[in-house]
């Protein structure tokens, strides 16, 4: 459990896949298993730091936040999976079905057994969590003596990782904001600009772990390894051929694994096989299959091989993936494998065994080069964390090491070239196939049913496709006309021929026995070659293997013995089959017949316990809003389940203006405004164009906004007031904003809060943002933040319901309202995402009036109502020329209404008009919209 958790992600659906090649070699000694080793191969490490979507990070960083004790994750400062950025980035943080929480326990039971100390433990969890936070170093851009450089938005997460790896905050900022040069004389650090600042962060992340990764296997196997010779069983799970969307140099070494694995394949099953027909003088007509040695050459051959053009590359300072890219180009231009891109894209195509595959050539470079750099180097050595250090120093060792060796095997004129990472990868992959052909392999070839990677699905052209390209139809043919088992001569004899020979009514003389000679065998094959079978005899040696032993007596032992065992091999599983065949449906049969009487009886009481389950809810639900009523002393308008489900924890005692008390105490005996909003099928509303998300919405995550702009890198439902506001405020409005969250927590789960009350509380809240321009991103933070992970339907659909009505009366600034947009667009509540998305679009069309955009009352009564059902608005209208009653006119979908200009366009008037106005009669008195922006602005300030 300790390595697969290490080194399997989530990809898709398929939650367990290895994203490292392993070869665990397993020692036996006397049938039991005595030992074990594991060799790895290329793990991924830029999985670590980047996901594509709907696919997960290594399973360890969720084991360990979901596992971790409450007391241990804030020694480690950690918070959920979503906040993370090396983990938040494919939107899938979870998988169906798997207990993260019981696969950390697992993890731990498995440390215990192999001995980890429980300060190894605790140094494991420290690197881990520096790695996510060090992920959430946020970086931003500047200008200096004429150039743009990287600076750390916030230094919370700095030191942090800086804390739990033991380093110098101020060595580890540097680290990832500069460039060491080192001359004879001095240090000389070169800004960073954005985009290397990430690289020089990821690449920390990226060493911590793989570093990590190689003590633990080295760990594990000095642990199990057997102490003296012994034989064993190996295991190869080595990557699948991947052709994702994009393909980088991980995928290339991939594939160049799957194509030197299929070339040992094709040898071992067809060149070896038919070889050993054609000696032992078989009749054999020779099956073609595809050679991929051509394939191989262009990728590693030397002196102009891919890889080996790569390598090259790395050795100048001045080499880019773009010269890399022209090389490559320029020595394959004509290889009928290779294929040149059509437009100048930085990429290069491969046609592989398993089909084509484009790679994009961006940080080919870096990846192959991957060499620590030496100030990173000296940086943690100096950690006071014992395992950090030594894994850092060891590292250290080992590249003096190759260093040394490279430099003493170097002629004069050759420059020093560090390994690459394609130059150990391929010399890992040759050490492999050696292992392998001094073994007897045996493979089992996995196939995808679908490419959609859903389960239930066969698309036969996936799966035939696969079939054609691994060379599994021409092993079946191989197979079928050949001969597929080799047993030992005399082991045969002992084990088939005489029952074969007992069968066809032979002499007990010629039925083997234990240590029957190589003389002796070849008589009972004689005499079985020249009876015939007993008339009541049903078995296998039918006329073709009478002619067969006929025909081919005079040859050696090993050709008979072939031909029996082909056709006893065949009997033999044929019989078996058929016995196991009936017992599976006797049991199939059983089986379901006791399914069916207990499912019965399972729905029968299923269904009892629902009813049952239901009356008990009533009868509570009942006696709390009895209670809730007679505290009050009213009776609130919403249904009882609906005030008390609403409620997380007891608001009530939350502190609230004296104002609005007395307002609310004044609206609790009476319904305001009691009739004045009619419930109508609504009109037709044609579709605004222009209303589109922004083609870069999936670039403004609220991760992303979160890490930049709250005050703490934390977002997530809380249940107690805050502390400090969630973003960056001015002092003067700290006050007003932590006020501002106790009335959004009473209004989301206050039970008693209901009917007009409910609207007169919300106004307040909005009233607050409209009369507060500082205030409104962080009123609508809070919001979002209250229906983030919220634990109760009730309580987020009333958050919900708040935030659709601050959008109808003010919007976010333009650094906040994309980041909004796509959580809205993400996570809203059932009905409320077109209703939240058509305000806030609408609002970031008008971004360019400012704080002039607002409104300036809160919403009317007729906003909630349409909020709450999610429904539009209708007005009615009357023109003053007499001529009737206008058709109703359907309000904006931003809640607020429009300018008056835009009622005029909506009764069919031309654009070009001027002058026109809209007022409101209410009794006998007029009222006109003045200086107002909004049609609903006049109800609202005659409510």
């Amino acid at each position: 459990p300790l390595l697969e958790s290490f080194g399997n992600a989530k990809t898709v659906r398929n939650d367990n896949s290895s994203r490292f090649g392993k070869f665990v070699e397993i020692f036996l000694e006397e049938g039991l298993i005595c030992g074990a080793i594991t060799s790895q191969y290329l793990l991924e490490k830029s999985r670590v730091v980047f996901q594509a979507k709907s696919e997960r990070n290594y399973h360890i960083f969720y084991e360990m936040l979901a596992g971790l004790p409450s007391q241990q994750r804030q020694r480690y400062c950690l918070q959920g999976a979503e906040t993370y950025y090396y983990l938040n980035q494919g939107g899938n943080c979870e998988i169906p079905g798997k207990d993260d929480a019981e696969d950390f326990r697992r993890l731990l039971n498995t440390m215990e057994v192999l001995n980890f100390s429980v300060d190894e433990q605790n140094s494991i969890f420290r690197i881990l969590s520096s790695v996510l936070h060090l992920g959430n170093v946020y970086f931003e851009k500047y200008e200096t003596d004429c150039q743009e450089v990287a600076t750390v938005v916030s230094a919370t997460e700095i030191r942090t990782v800086a804390e739990l790896l033991q380093v110098s905050p101020e060595g580890l900022q540097k680290a990832i904001t500069f460039k060491v040069t080192e001359t004879q004389r001095e240090k000389i650090f070169t800004p960073l600009t954005v985009e290397s600042a990430v690289d020089a962060r990821d690449a920390i992340a990226k060493t911590l772990y793989s570093l990590l990764f190689g003590w633990l296997t080295d760990r594990i196997n000095k642990l199990v390894y057997p102490r003296q010779e012994a034989l064993s069983i190996a295991i190869l799970d080595i990557y699948g051929f991947e052709d994702l969307n994009f393909n980088s140099f991980e995928q290339l070494c991939i594939n160049y694994a799957n194509e030197y694995l299929q070339f040992f394949f094709n040898r071992i099953v067809f060149q070896e096989e038919q070889e050993e027909y054609l000696r032992e003088q078989i009749e054999w007509k020779e099956i073609p299959f595809s050679d991929n040695q051509p394939c191989i050459d262009l990728i590693s051959q030397k002196p102009y091989g891919i890889l080996r053009i790569l390598d090259d590359q790395s050795c100048f300072p001045q080499a880019t993936d773009h010269t890399f890219l022209q090389k490559c180009h320029y020595h394959h231009g004509t290889n009928p494998l290779y294929t040149k891109p059509k437009m100048p894209l930085p990429e290069f195509t491969i046609k592989h065994y398993a089909g084509k595959v484009t790679y994009q050539v961006h940080k080919f470079l870096d990846k192959n080069y991957d060499q620590v750099r030496q100030d990173v180097l000296d940086l943690f050595i100096s950690s006071r964390t014992k395992v950090v250090a030594n894994l850092f120093f060891g590292h250290a060792q080992v590249m003096a090491r190759q260093r040394s060796l490279i430099r003493r095997s170097s002629t004069r004129t050759r420059r020093y070239k560090a390994p690459t990472v394609a130059a150990r990868f391929q010399q890992s992959l040759l050490e492999l196939v050696e292992r392998m052909e001094r073994c007897n392999p045996f493979f089992v070839r996995c196939i995808k049913p679908n490419n959609k990677k859903e389960p239930g699905l066969f698309e036969a052209d996936v799966v035939r496709t696969q079939l054609r390209y691994s060379g599994i139809l021409e092993t079946i043919r191989i197979r079928k006309e050949g001969f597929p088992i080799r047993i030992p001569f005399l082991i045969f004899i002992d084990r088939c021929l005489g029952a074969a020979a007992c069968t066809m009514s032979v002499s007990p003389r010629y039925c083997p026995r234990r240590g029957l000679g190589s003389g002796a065998a070849l008589a009972v094959v004689a005499k079985v070659g020249n009876s015939r079978p007993h008339p009541c005899s049903q078995l296998f040696l039918k006329e073709q293997l009478y002619q067969a032993l006929e025909s081919k007596r005079a040859r050696a032992h090993h050709l008979a013995a072939l031909t029996l065992q082909r056709y006893a091999r065949t009997f033999f599983i044929k019989r078996r089959f058929r016995s196991l065949r009936r017992k599976i449906v006797l049991l199939q049969s059983r089986a379901r017949g006791y399914l069916a009487s207990w499912g019965q009886r399972y729905r029968r009481m299923r269904h009892t316990l629902i009813k049952f389950r239901s009356l008990v809810h009533i009868y509570v639900n009942r006696r709390r809003y009895l209670k809730v009523s007679a505290a009050s002393g009213h009776s609130p308008v919403l249904r009882p389940q609906e005030l008390t489900r609403r409620e997380v924890v007891d608001v009530t005692h939350l502190e609230i203006p004296a104002e609005l008390m007395g307002l609310l105490e004044a609206a609790a005996g009476e319904r305001v405004n009691a009739g004045c909003v009619v419930l109508v099928p609504p009109p037709a509303l044609q579709p605004d164009p222009q209303l589109t998300l922004p083609l870069d919405i999936n670039d403004y995550s609220m991760a992303k906004y979160v890490r930049g702009h709250f005050q703490e890198p934390a977002f997530g439902m809380l249940t107690a007031p805050l502390k400090a506001p969630l973003t960056r405020l001015d002092e003067e409005l700290c006050h007003e904003a932590l006020s501002l969250f106790q009335l959004i927590l009473r209004f989301m789960g206050d039970p008693g809060l209901g009917g007009s009350q409910e609207t007169l509380f919300g106004n307040y809240i909005v009233q607050k943002g409209l009369s507060v321009p500082g205030l409104r991103d962080e009123l609508l933070a809070q919001a979002a933040n209250q229906v983030w992970r919220n634990t109760n339907v009730n309580n987020e659909e009333r958050g919900w319901l708040l935030l659709a009505t601050c959008l109808s009366a003010f919007p976010p600034t333009a650094a906040f309202d994309k980041y909004l947009l796509k959580f809205v667009s993400d996570y809203a509540f059932a009905g409320y995402k077109p209703v939240c998305q058509r305000k806030l679009m609408h609002a970031m069309a008008r971004s360019q009036l400012g704080a002039a955009a607002a409104r300036t009352f809160p919403p009317s009564l007729l906003e909630w109502t349409a909020n709450r059902q999610q429904a539009s608005m209708a007005l009615d209208l009357h023109c003053f020329n007499g001529a009737g009653s206008a058709a109703s006119w359907a309000g904006c979908p931003r809640g607020a209404c429009a300018h008056p200009q835009r009622v005029a366009v909506g009764r069919g008037l031309a654009e070009g008009w001027r002058g026109w106005s809209v007022a409101m009669k209410a009794g006998a008195q007029w009222a006109e919209l003045a200086g107002h922006d909004y049609v609903l602005d006049l109800v609202s300030d005659l409510e």
